[in-house]
């Protein structure tokens, strides 16, 4: 009985361990996957306790407020600026007309501080001589700083006065080259009309020089200055 209880032992310790198997022989899930459930392709991270963590989407980009170039901004004087009054190098204020709106939310609202200066000034003395203001608007007011603006005056609302008898009149306007080509006669005394020296590089662009005879130009107090923007102006 003894043998026979011993065999019986025996036999049920090796059945015992034919059924457990080798731990270490199972097979492991994917890596990925919780619980041998493949997770491909889903944002987020699996942490030790095995809880499924979806990631933040990432944050989108803000929009870049900007006007584009060829953008018109009419700003009117806030005082009168002449050639009577006025040297090269002063400064003047101007003010938005009308509200502007550009990409990404940019916005100036009417009233919008702006910053002119006089790049010349010289009065008609007699009838062989032509009266110069050349102005250019320099800066405008954005959210409290002034910020460059690149712009090329377009058009402004001037005034000539004549010395004898004060009429006035609508003076001649020029722009951009032909701005730099008349500041070329006044600061460069070149009676070809040419543009030399520190006469182009004033006004290409972003000057308006007025010319009368016998007399002053005036920009009045109120009076309008339009400017299209050369380059895109980013407000961040």
């Amino acid at each position: 009985m003894k043998l026979q209880s011993l065999a019986l032992t025996l036999a049920l310790a090796v059945l015992a361990v034919g059924c457990g198997g080798d731990a270490e022989s199972r097979e492991l899930p994917d890596e990925g996957s919780i619980d041998g459930i493949q997770m491909e392709g889903v944002e987020g991270e699996v942490r030790e306790t095995g809880a499924w963590v979806e990631r933040a989407p990432a944050p989108l980009p803000e929009p870049v407020r900007a006007f584009p170039s060829g953008t018109r901004l009419t700003f009117e004087m806030t005082r009168s600026v002449s050639t009577a009054s006025h040297s090269a190098g002063d400064t003047f204020e101007l003010r938005l007309v009308d509200e502007v709106r550009g990409a990404g939310g940019a916005f100036l609202p009417a009233g919008t501080r702006a910053r002119g200066v006089v790049m010349e000034a010289q009065p008609s003395r007699d009838v062989s001589q032509e009266a110069v203001l050349a102005v250019r608007i320099q800066s405008v007011d954005v959210n409290g700083t002034l910020r460059d603006l690149p712009g090329t005056v377009e058009s402004a609302s001037i005034q000539a006065s004549t010395g004898d008898s004060g009429t006035r009149s609508a003076a001649k306007v020029a722009t951009g080259a032909a701005a730099g080509a008349v500041l070329g006669q006044v600061l460069g005394r070149d009676t070809r009309s040419t543009v030399t020296g520190a006469a182009a590089g004033a006004a290409a662009g972003v000057g308006v020089a007025l010319t009368t005879r016998e007399g002053h130009a005036t920009l009045e107090e109120g009076a309008r200055v339009t400017v299209r923007l050369d380059r895109d102006l980013v407000l961040r």
